[in-house]
C-alpha cells in the first residue's frame, strides 16, 4: 500500500514511544521503521505486559505499540488499565491473532489502533499518524475480521476462558482476579451458553475453533 505524505494527518513534532513485544527481532524491526521519522523517539522497550505497566509509569510517553500475546499479565487487561489511568496515552495493538472476537475485545478495552502483523510498514506508519492526530485506526484486515465476529465475549469472560484453558480451577481463578468463586462459576455458565458447550472440553474445543484461543 502506497500512501503519500499529503494523505496523512498532521502529527505533533515529537512522539515518544514504548515498544512492547516479547520478540526482540520484531522490536528491532519496529525501531528500524520508526527511525525513518526524525521526530519519533523510543523511550523504552518491554518484553511482557507487566513490565509495560511499569515503564508507562516511569517514562513520559505519547504512544505505545504493543503485541496482544505477551507473557505475564493479560494484555487486554493491561490495555484497559493503562487507558483508565492515562487516557491521553495512545495505544496501537499489533497482533497476529486472526479472531474478530479478540480484536473486538481489544477495541472494547480502549485500543486506539488495531493492526495485524501481516500488514506492511507503510500501513503502520499511516496508522501511527492517524492515531497521533486523535483518530481511531483499524487496518483493512482488522476491519474485515471485526465484521465477521460470530461470538462476542466481555473482557472478563476472555480472562476466565484463558484461565480455564490454562487448567485453573474456579477457586484459583477467583483468587487471581480477586472475585468470588460464585462469580467465576456464573461467568463459566455464560461462556458455556455463548459457545453452546455442555462441558469444559467442548468449551475449549469451540473456543479454539472460533479462534478465541491460540
Amino acid at each position: 500500500m502506497t500512501i503519500s505524505a499529503s494523505q496523512l494527518p498532521a502529527i505533533p513534532n515529537l512522539m515518544r514511544f514504548i515498544l512492547a513485544d516479547d520478540h526482540v527481532l520484531f522490536r528491532e524491526g519496529l525501531k528500524f521503521l520508526l527511525a525513518q521519522n526524525a521526530d519519533y523517539r523510543i523511550v523504552a522497550e518491554a518484553g511482557d505486559a507487566a513490565t509495560l505497566k511499569q515503564l508507562v509509569q516511569q517514562h513520559a510517553t505519547d504512544m505505545v505499540l504493543m503485541d496482544y500475546q505477551m507473557p505475564g499479565d493479560d494484555s487486554a487487561a493491561v490495555l484497559a488499565w493503562l487507558k483508565q489511568r492515562y487516557p491521553a496515552l495512545r495505544i496501537i495493538v499489533l497482533t497476529g491473532v486472526q479472531s474478530g472476537a479478540v480484536l473486538r475485545q481489544l477495541l472494547d478495552a480502549g485500543a486506539d489502533g488495531l493492526m495485524l502483523k501481516e500488514g506492511a510498514g507503510a500501513e503502520l506508519l499511516a496508522g501511527i499518524a492517524r492515531v497521533a492526530a486523535g483518530e481511531r485506526y483499524l487496518s483493512p484486515a482488522a476491519s474485515e475480521r471485526l465484521g465477521s465476529v460470530a461470538v462476542t465475549l466481555t473482557p472478563r469472560e476472555f480472562q476466565i476462558l484463558q484461565a480455564i484453558a490454562a487448567g485453573q480451577s474456579s477457586q484459583e481463578i477467583a483468587a487471581r482476579l480477586v472475585i468470588s468463586a460464585r462469580t467465576v462459576d456464573k461467568h463459566r455458565e455464560n461462556l458455556m451458553a455463548k459457545l453452546d458447550a455442555g462441558n469444559a472440553i467442548q468449551l475449549l474445543q469451540r473456543a479454539r475453533l472460533l479462534q478465541l484461543l491460540p
